[in-house]
């Protein structure tokens, strides 16, 4: 428990004075510019296998963890602006690489912030290298964001599937079904997130500090949903700032996230090092 507290000290310590304040800021903003078109690329593509209204439903649930009702039905909004994917038209094209073009922006501005935070010293390179190199990582961890939620959409369908048949052999009500998805849920963001904290870095952790790290923020996220949630109840943005509340809200929950990522990403170094320190 020392140990914990005493990492968790030196966290908070070094990411005021890398300015994480700003850095979350930063990272908030690119969520709320890259998130829109991010869930629209991913239905789009999931939609040549899988129908859009099962996608969107496994997007909810994969996202449930860590979001607000805000952000749910900012979602739903989202959702009634995706393009239409039966017949591949010029349009269509274009509209699947500005998706694909600003959904990279997010994994960027990711990637920037755990260099900057994790003291990443930068090799000279040519701008079209730096351009490139960083751009086709973030394109990559997009088409990787898509997989996952697709993987998750196949899992709920097989699990649904074989429900019904489990159900006949032994009793299950529905909180032990609602508990096993979100579970699920959770480890699949963890693991997302741990891709995240491997793959965007210029240097490359060890995933024995990864992967608790990576767990460890999706478990602060989903508490600070409900903290957040208790908030909400007494602040109510929605009676005090009327028809514009929610937006305050989400705005409001997405800089949260984005501070706790910060801190997070500083915890994951600063967990290295003193593990590093310790065995020495």
């Amino acid at each position: 428990m020392k140990k914990i507290i005493e990492i968790f000290g030196k966290t908070v310590h070094k990411w005021r004075y890398d300015d994480g304040i700003t850095y979350s800021a930063a990272l908030s903003f690119m969520i709320l510019m890259s998130f829109p078109a991010l869930i629209l690329f991913v239905i789009s593509i999931s939609s040549f296998f899988l129908k859009e209204k099962v996608i969107q439903e496994s997007i909810i649930h994969f996202i449930s963890p860590i979001a607000t009702q805000s952000t749910i039905n900012l979602l739903h909004i989202i959702f009634q602006h995706i393009p239409n994917t039966n017949i591949i038209t010029f349009s269509l094209l274009i509209s699947f690489i500005l998706f694909l073009w600003t959904s990279t922006n997010l994994f960027l501005q990711l990637q920037k912030t755990i260099n900057i935070m994790w003291g990443v010293s930068h090799e000279e390179k040519s701008w079209y290298e730096k351009a490139i190199g960083k751009r086709k990582t973030a394109l990559i961890t997009v088409l990787v964001f898509t997989f996952f939620v697709f993987m998750v959409t196949i899992f709920e369908l097989i699990f649904s599937s074989v429900l019904p048949e489990i159900g006949q052999i032994l009793p299950i009500s529905s909180w032990i079904v609602q508990a096993l998805t979100s579970i699920l849920n959770f480890i699949i963001v963890s693991l997302f997130l741990a891709y995240l904290y491997r793959v965007l870095p210029d240097i490359k952790m060890e995933y024995k500090f990864i992967i608790p790290s990576s767990f460890l923020t999706a478990g602060l996220i989903t508490l600070g949903k409900y903290v957040f949630s208790i908030y909400l109840m007494h602040a109510n943005p929605t009676g005090l700032y009327g028809s514009i509340g929610s937006l305050i809200a989400i705005f409001l929950w997405v800089f949260f996230i984005s501070v706790i990522v910060t801190i997070m990403i500083e915890f994951t170094k600063i967990y290295e090092e003193y593990d590093y320190m310790h065995k020495l």
